[in-house]
């Protein structure tokens, strides 16, 4: 974890919460007979998924842009 820079503890709050996450998305699948656009069309279960979405691809798009370095600009070798 040390190697790729993966902070420990959001690890283990993501092992311990992640098989409760999926017990009640299979129970919430369960009540809507197995249809997704039940996550689409409350607000709040839609808003929860924008935010969880822009907190991981918010990441990856800055450090994409550090990567690639200001644009317009010559780097000398």
């Amino acid at each position: 974890m040390r190697v790729l820079d993966v902070p420990v503890a959001p690890s283990v709050v993501g092992l311990i919460l992640g098989p409760l996450a999926e017990q009640q998305f299979r129970r919430a699948l369960t009540i809507s007979q197995g249809d997704l656009s039940v996550f689409l069309t409350h607000p709040i279960a839609l808003s929860l998924l924008v935010i969880a979405a822009l907190l991981v691809l918010i990441p990856v798009i800055l450090r994409s842009r550090r990567a690639s370095g200001p644009e317009g600009t010559v780097t000398s070798a």
